[in-house]
């Protein structure tokens, strides 16, 4: 091998050597823009979920209230009402009639009873002070209350969510009553949560139904979308089937 041929192989191995070493360079660069990327991409989730969570966080407050606001109007006022009908009979009847103070002091106690319960609902953090169990329990109380439909209430124990899910998994319930309640027009809802294993929220009516496909593809039902957007955010799959005649079925469930 000549002078020539040695020089150029020298010079064809350190441009490979260099080749290489800058394929090196570029590759770990790449890495680290994608890394640096995927990192930003995470942390917007994370500000994107922190805000979604406050914002659900009020809603749920703010139907509470509307919730409340009913209940006051239509129940605890009845009751003060025919309380005070009661104080006023009481005032011309003899002093002495011991069972009117009973039925008085009854009809006080369960009223106050009502309002100590809803106070617990205004806790600027729900969940600090019951499960989940509970504030659905509540609601179910508040919803057979009304007397628009039977209720069919069922569970085994509290599942196993973080707080935040929690409070997401609440608000999407409230949301899902809320559609029933305004466009269902039916007789019997039946709720389910099953928390042992994974967990599983199932609420069905048997209400008139409504074209789902046609909703999603029209672009309209925003507080349907919000209930499958929500649910992902948690970690959660939000499905809803509906049949035209046939009622609704909501199923919230861990992925």
């Amino acid at each position: 091998m000549g002078n020539s041929e040695v020089y150029a192989t020298i010079v064809l191995s350190t441009l490979l050597f260099l080749l290489l070493i800058a394929g090196v360079v570029i590759s770990i660069f790449i890495a680290n823009r994608r890394n640096a990327s995927q990192e930003m991409k995470m942390a917007q989730m994370q500000i994107d979920y922190q805000k979604e969570l406050r914002m659900v966080q009020v809603e749920v407050q703010e139907q509470v209230l509307v919730n409340i606001g009913r209940e006051l109007h239509d129940n605890i006022g009845h009751k003060l009402t025919f309380i005070n009908l009661q104080l006023q009979q009481y005032r011309v009847l003899n002093p002495d009639s011991g069972e009117l103070l009973e039925t008085i002091g009854a009809n006080v106690i369960e009223s106050v009873e009502e309002l100590r319960q809803m106070s617990k609902q205004l806790s600027t953090d729900l969940f600090e002070t019951q499960d989940l169990i509970t504030a659905i329990k509540q609601e179910v109380l508040r919803l057979r209350q009304l007397n628009r439909f039977e209720v069919k209430w069922e569970y085994d124990t509290e599942p196993r969510l973080d707080k935040d899910q929690k409070v997401i998994v609440f608000r999407i319930f409230q949301e899902m009553v809320n559609n029933i309640m305004k466009h269902a027009g039916c007789s019997e809802v039946r709720i389910s949560l099953q928390g042992s294993g994974n967990f599983g929220m199932v609420v069905e009516d048997n209400g008139k139904g409504f074209d789902y496909t046609g909703i999603k593809i029209s672009g309209t039902g925003s507080g349907l979308k919000n209930m499958v957007k929500r649910a992902e955010m948690a970690k959660l799959t939000c499905s809803i089937r509906s049949v035209i005649g046939k009622g609704t079925i909501f199923t919230l469930e861990t992925i």
